[in-house]
């Protein structure tokens, strides 16, 4: 176990207490498939969540947040429990693919229903198509800006990817180039296009301004395009 999760883990439980119930690394983190940009990804699960509970981990959470980590993903028992048909894409993920570094299996218990599993779906990929013209607004045609959008929301679709893939009712793969070579056949994915980006991901593909801006178009047509599949899928 890397030793900054470790650290942080000890930190929780000694602050938290017997509040502190589950521990969980999720994520790139917990798969083992590491890029430069990777976040390690957290969820806490506590009984008991106020001010008074969080304020003594403030300090605590601010470090690790400031160190380049997201905030701690936080539920309580019971709505983490309730939270299952408004988050089945990540529930799913997590289930499948996570560590517990502390305490209980808490995700051993949750199960997902399919037509959540749609609706989440569909939802997710039109929010990221809208965030993606606004991005790409607001990265003023800069290439550098282009390159870093491709690399940072590669992750996200790859979740959806996975979402989709049981969805259709097979198992999802771990590792991102897997899971674009696992897409199902009912949503033709433009495998070449995903593949492109991962390769700028990994570090080695060099491209141009051009080639960023052209890679940009056609990941984006292809989330709007597989949206409206969704749109359509009858299970």
């Amino acid at each position: 176990m890397d030793d900054k999760i470790k650290k942080f883990s000890a930190e929780l439980e000694k602050t938290f207490g017997a509040n502190l119930k589950s521990f969980i690394l999720y994520g790139s983190a917990a798969t083992g498939e590491k890029f430069k940009h990777s976040d390690i990804n957290t969820l806490l699960v506590l009984e008991k969540i106020d001010t008074t509970v969080l304020k003594p981990a403030a300090k605590i959470i601010k470090k690790w947040v400031e160190g380049g980590q997201p905030v701690p993903l936080i539920f309580s028992r019971e709505s983490l429990a309730s939270s299952r048909d408004v988050f089945p894409v990540e529930f799913m993920d997590i289930k499948e693919n996570h560590k517990v570094i502390f305490g209980e299996a808490v995700f051993d218990s949750i199960t997902v229903e399919a037509c959540n599993l749609r609706l989440e779906i569909e939802r997710e990929l039109k929010s990221k198509l809208i965030r993606m013209r606004q991005m790409y607004l607001a990265s003023g045609g800069d290439k550098g800006r282009i390159k870093f959008l491709l690399i940072r929301s590669i992750s996200g679709f790859t979740a959806l990817l996975k979402g989709i893939i049981r969805l259709y009712g097979k198992k999802a793969p771990v590792l991102k180039r897997e899971i674009i070579a696992a897409a199902p056949a009912e949503i033709a994915l433009k495998q070449d296009v995903f593949n492109a980006i991962m390769a700028v991901k990994e570090g080695g593909k060099k491209i141009s301004a051009e080639e960023a801006d052209s890679l940009y178009n056609e990941y984006m047509s292809e989330v709007e395009r597989i949206a409206s599949v969704i749109d359509a899928f009858k299970g």
